[in-house]
């Protein structure tokens, strides 16, 4: 084995909240953390918490659970969190779409989400780690050499020049993941046509910590979350819209005041005249597939191991139980057994393979319904849309499977 320059138990390599979470999670197990990605590029977040984050995300119970565990969640301020009671849901633009209608209550949850911002999330995340004694380090990899037996280490080089080994590498560096690359895992790729349109508006009208969405074939999916407005008389959103790339440019080429006026148009007023607080920003939409979520001595998680379409808000969330069942995985594992043993990291692939593809495969199917069909499937659409919405049980199990 190479020298190499730090050893750990555990090395987590991506920047986002799910590698913060990861390694949070492996440094309060006890394990020897390091945590690798380049340092944030200076302005790519805002310079005071005054201002909103246009990437925010809706936490389900399932994630607030865990947070709670690595004990964040009260940690974020609570002025920053809106609560999702009910959803919204409209099976076309049009203002007398047929709706189908979400609620915590008829759910059995506390809420159906809470939506939090990219920048919370992050902070309250890196916070908890310098208390956890993970190490920092900001580099980015670009080769990984494996050892195999019960004492093989993975060794990652690092643009620095410099190298670190660990026992177990876990990739969390996003959809484009190097890691997985270099483990010769190929993704299979499917380009959405559309891209996530982001921003935030102040509302004329209270949004009643409800959550709306409109799906159609030309509009794409516009969904408006609540956010914390502090005010009962009026309302604060965040966007995002899921657009052809076309109007996706024409989205972002509109002055503020155009971009408020065509987002409550497209919205049908439902929350009254906009504002808008901050620019609009948009992100490439993908399904991203991959044949296997481990490799020697490594385990993907969040975007590096699958990315969906965000209609239902759930890569986050998916990414989040990711985490969750690696950390279970790791609390069972045998004396004997030592952290890189395949064996192991098998039982994490197979209690994450179905439920990562029952959500990729239900936003793809939920996208391809509402785009370009023929005129008899449209009215079959429609009606299981009208079926869905009318049957209280099949309302439930949606509440069910999304609170995970």
């Amino acid at each position: 084995m190479r020298a190499a320059e730090v050893s750990f138990d555990v090395v987590v390599v991506g920047r986002g909240a799910v590698g913060a979470a990861a390694a949070l999670g492996l440094a309060q197990a006890g394990q020897r953390v390091g945590w690798v990605g380049p340092a944030a590029r200076p302005g790519a977040a805002a310079t005071d918490m005054e201002g909103w984050d246009s990437r925010v995300f809706a936490l389900s119970p399932g994630t607030r659970d865990l947070l709670r565990t690595l004990r964040v969640w009260d940690a974020m301020p609570a002025a920053r969190i809106a609560p999702v009671y009910d959803m919204r849901v409209y099976g076309g633009a049009q203002a007398d779409a047929p709706e189908l209608h979400l609620d915590a209550y008829s759910g059995r949850v506390d809420a159906l989400a809470w939506i939090v911002e990219n920048r919370t999330l992050v902070r309250t995340l890196d916070a908890a780690l310098g208390f956890a004694g993970v190490t920092s380090i900001d580099d980015a990899v670009t080769a990984l050499s494996v050892e195999d037996g019960p004492q093989g280490r993975a060794t990652l080089e690092l643009a620095s020049g410099r190298a670190i080994a660990a026992k177990l590498v876990v990739a969390a560096d996003g959809a484009d993941s190097t890691l997985r690359t270099l483990a010769g895992i190929e993704p299979r790729v499917r380009d959405y046509g559309q891209r996530g349109v982001v921003a935030n508006f102040d509302t004329a009208l209270p949004h009643g910590d409800t959550a709306f969405q409109w799906l159609g074939e030309q509009l794409g999916i516009l969904a408006l979350l609540p956010l914390p407005a502090g005010s009962s008389e009026r309302g604060r959103a965040s966007m995002v819209w899921s657009a052809p790339d076309a109007l996706a440019d024409e989205l972002l080429a509109l002055s503020p005041e155009a971009l408020a006026e065509r987002v409550a148009e497209a919205s049908h007023r439902t929350l009254g005249t906009l504002t808008t607080i901050t620019p609009a920003q948009s992100f490439p939409l993908r399904l991203v597939k991959v044949p296997r979520l481990i490799a020697p001595r490594m385990v993907l998680v969040g975007d590096a191991a699958h990315a969906m379409h965000p209609l239902a808000g759930q890569g986050m969330n998916v990414g989040f139980g990711d985490v969750a069942v690696l950390l279970e995985v790791l609390q069972g594992r045998e004396p004997f057994r030592e952290l890189g043993d395949p064996l192991l990291w098998r039982r994490y692939e197979r209690a994450r393979r179905e439920a990562v593809s029952l959500m990729q495969d239900a936003t793809d199917g939920i996208k391809r319904a509402f785009g370009p069909l023929p005129g008899p499937l449209v009215g079959l659409r429609d009606l299981g849309w009208r079926t869905v919405a009318r049957s209280d049980w099949l309302r439930r199990r949606m509440i069910a499977q999304a609170a995970r």
